[in-house]
């Protein structure tokens, strides 16, 4: 008697871990999915349904900034912090789930994302300013801008100036160009057109406490720039 009460015991406890093994809400997935990857935070959630999540959105920033600004690694690393900054500042994002069909599930996501559209023509008014700020620093005070150089009526002035601008170094240009990076990134906005995204999940076939994203790099690949904009 008492054997057969622990098997029956036994059998409730399975059902029941089969229960909430399979009650996964696919919505909350997808949910755990984008906060991990676009938001590095819900990682409880995104280590309770994934068996192994590439989180390298911070990493793959750093890399991406270097190689495009031609920033050293702790440039990168700065610009890439602010950057984030404002994805989690600026950015939001919802899910829909449509009606499953058989195993799968299909996520609607709508993202509203950074706008970016006009970002080289403000990395370009930015630099200008920087450039004006290393010039009063020279003791050129009346130039509040670019343009006023070519207002200067006193030639030695002039020259002066402009022999001034040819001693430039690469530290100094790079330092320039950083700083109008930092301050354009710190500017960036949400865009005002939302995109919408779709992805697929399952749940993994042996392990069925995980799930997995269909086509997950071409999904995150997606995500990103929709985030991005």
């Amino acid at each position: 008697m008492k054997k057969k009460r622990i098997i029956i015991l036994l059998a409730l406890i399975v059902v029941v871990f089969t229960g909430c093994t399979n009650s996964a809400d696919p919505k909350e997935v997808t949910t755990a999915f984008i906060n991990n990857v676009i938001y590095g935070k819900d990682k409880e959630n995104g280590e309770k349904y994934f068996y192994d999540l590439d989180v390298s959105n911070q990493k793959g920033l750093i890399d991406d900034f270097s190689e495009l600004f031609g920033l050293t690694e702790k440039q990168a690393k700065e610009l890439a912090e602010i950057y984030q900054e404002k994805l989690d500042e600026e950015t939001s994002f919802s899910v829909k789930m449509k009606n499953d069909k058989t195993k799968k599930y299909e996520a609607v996501i709508t993202v509203t994302g950074l706008d970016q559209s006009k970002f080289d023509q403000i990395v370009d008014k930015k630099t200008d300013e920087e450039l004006v700020v290393w010039l009063q620093s020279k003791g050129y005070d009346t130039i509040k801008s670019l343009d006023d150089i070519d207002k200067l009526t006193d030639e030695k002035q002039l020259n002066d100036l402009l022999n001034e601008l040819s001693k430039l170094k690469d530290k100094d240009l790079d330092r320039i160009q950083f700083e109008a990076l930092k301050k354009t990134f710190k500017e960036l906005k949400a865009g005002s057109k939302p995109k919408t995204i779709h992805i697929e999940l399952e749940q993994d076939k042996k392990e069925k406490k995980y799930w997995k994203i269909i086509d997950e790099e071409k999904r995150f690949d997606e995500l990103l720039e929709a985030f991005q904009g």
